[in-house]
């Protein structure tokens, strides 16, 4: 895995990331109904992406979660900061939470209990998630 090419291909990808999580109700509809807003602080590339639960009205359309990059109009339950790889790894299975924040390759700030709950809902994503980079010609970010 050479890593994000510049902070614009991270936020391409963690957007298509998303995306999918949305179109896959098992993860997104369970995210959104933790109700625990996540702040991703990935500090290698400065940036800074918020996510929190679609407004219900957006479930006929298939959007379960919403996202801004910087600061947010609402209140992160939870803030991680790591770095675009850690995040990526994770995102692949390729990165164990537990271990990560042991380690300090994840800072956790908030309820650690909820992060530790919400880390497996996104199982379902990784090998979407790591054929998506395949197929989109992204192959240098896979872990």
């Amino acid at each position: 895995m050479r890593g994000f090419r510049d902070p614009e291909e991270f936020k391409s990808v963690f957007e298509g990331l998303f995306e999918l999580m949305n179109q896959n109700p098992e993860v997104g509809r369970t995210l959104r109904d933790a109700h625990a807003p996540h702040r991703f602080l990935i500090t290698d590339l400065g940036l800074e992406f918020n996510v929190t639960a679609a407004e219900d009205s957006e479930e006929a359309a298939g959007r379960y979660l919403r996202w801004v990059w910087g600061a947010p109009p609402w209140q992160p339950v939870i803030t991680m900061k790591m770095s675009s790889e850690t995040a990526n790894r994770f995102f692949q299975g390729k990165e164990n939470v537990p271990i990560a924040v042991a380690l300090g390759r994840v800072k956790v700030s908030g309820p650690l209990l909820t992060l530790l709950r919400l880390a497996p809902v996104t199982n379902p994503i990784h090998p979407v998630y790591r054929r998506w980079l395949e197929t989109s010609g992204r192959t240098h970010l896979l872990a």
